[in-house]
């Protein structure tokens, strides 16, 4: 299965102004977060997978599973202080545009039809505050299935030569058949 990250990537950067094209995904994330000092371009975004959870599969006769996906686009937003004013409303402010672009950019919208969901909104909270930044984390869900055709079930029965015919000696009480079956593939 495909969860077409770079698409979700892409979505945010073509799609979010604010962000001057400073959207990347969660490696870039990991290395900034682990700097302390402040980074000069803000904001930024960054998309990660979180998580995978799948549901209880139904294995009557045939592979079935739903699988819930959450993606969060991180943002940082640099705190400037601006005419005296050190509360860091303008953050906030920020938020605020992030959040409208956020949502037209990639709510009730799937890089997949028919495979992936389309995105709904999960949920947003504050990750990280300091003087320099604020760090804000908006949650988004999805959902896909599996099938048959992603089991390693498919893939061995794929190996398999063709069947084409069968010998058969059915003997029984009441019945008694020799003779062969032959099969068509359609």
């Amino acid at each position: 299965m495909i969860l077409h990250l770079a698409d979700y990537v892409q979505a945010v950067r073509d799609r979010c102004p604010i962000f001057e094209n400073r959207v990347a995904g969660a490696a870039e994330w990991a290395a900034l977060s682990l700097l302390e000092e402040e980074a000069p371009d803000y904001p930024a975004a960054y998309v990660c997978l979180e998580n995978e959870q799948g549901r209880e599969a139904n294995l009557n006769c045939e592979y079935k599973q739903s699988v819930d996906v959450s993606l969060a686009v991180i943002v940082v937003i640099g705190i400037a202080y601006q005419d005296g004013e050190h509360r860091g409303q303008a953050a906030l402010l920020q938020v605020d545009i992030i959040r409208e672009q956020l949502f037209k950019a990639l709510l009730f919208w799937t890089p997949a039809p028919g495979i992936l969901e389309k995105l709904s909104f999960d949920g947003a909270e504050v990750i990280r505050l300091d003087a320099a930044r604020m760090v804000y984390r908006f949650d988004f869900k999805t959902k896909y299935d599996l099938g048959w055709e992603d089991t390693y079930q498919s893939v061995d029965y794929a190996s398999y030569p063709p069947f084409k015919v069968a010998d058969l000696d059915l003997n029984s009480n009441e019945v008694t058949l020799n003779g062969k079956i032959l099969l068509k593939q359609e």
